[in-house]
């Protein structure tokens, strides 16, 4: 066992994610605020930094390449931003109108997925260096989105609100946007309301409820289950059919 630690003088703060070589990130918080890191057993704890003219920052995760990715705090807003395996932070921007975004995830090819937030709601995004900042979109009568993960296929999935409530769902370059509740192939009586995860191999981890559980409001299923609020109760894994 080996502990992480935190940047100098810090007193609080959480790991996020690790690569194959063991490599963390996560961010670190104290007297002079939050900072990303970068720990690594041959160099220790770094400070990643942020955005010129800003303060706080957050890695969310870290690919095999040490590209790694999080949110920095500007003046004029929250900001999706890249930290690449130089060391230099590189702001990702926001969708057309927005005010704000972050970033979730990277994978070994670069892409970045997350949301970004502005006048009309929260919209899942991909990334990419020759195409920039894309908008996943919602699922059919829905006005929200948010990208938690994408593999290396660049297969993305996530949470979008619909006109059944909220769902989880995966975006492909050819499907765009799919409700994964659609591919059960009968009623198991549990919805799918959240994808935080996705392998190379297509699986994908989600968080579910009961059918009935799934058709309150928000508020009367947090006041219900106050103790786990918002989680639902599983966790689920699908594997692709093959």
């Amino acid at each position: 066992m080996q502990r992480i630690p935190l940047l100098p003088g810090d007193n609080c703060g959480q790991p996020f994610s690790i690569n194959k070589h063991g490599n963390v990130v996560g961010y670190s918080s104290g007297p002079n605020g939050v900072k990303a890191f970068l720990w690594t057993a041959g160099a220790g704890v770094q400070n990643l930094g942020t955005l010129s003219g800003g303060s706080d920052s957050k890695a969310r995760d870290i690919n095999d390449s040490n590209e790694v990715v999080g949110t920095a705090k500007t003046a004029s807003g929250d900001r999706a931003v890249l930290w690449t395996k130089v060391g230099n932070v590189r702001n990702l921007g926001t969708l057309p109108g927005d005010t704000s975004s972050e970033a979730t995830a990277i994978n070994n090819a670069g892409d970045v997925v997350g949301y970004s937030n502005g006048p009309r709601g929260v919209r899942a995004f991909l990334w990419s260096s020759a195409t920039g900042m894309q908008n996943l979109g919602v699922l059919p009568g829905g006005d929200f989105s948010r990208a938690l993960d994408v593999n290396d296929a660049g297969q993305v999935v996530g949470t979008s609100t619909s006109s059944s409530g909220e769902r989880a769902f995966v975006w492909t370059r050819g499907a765009g946007i799919q409700d994964l509740n659609d591919a059960l192939s009968n009623d198991v009586g549990i919805v799918f309301v959240e994808a935080h995860a996705i392998n190379n191999k297509g699986q994908i981890l989600v968080m579910g409820m009961e059918r009935d559980e799934a058709g309150m409001s928000d508020q009367t299923h947090a006041h219900q289950h106050n103790v786990c609020a918002p989680a639902p109760e599983a966790t689920y894994l699908l594997t692709p059919a093959r």
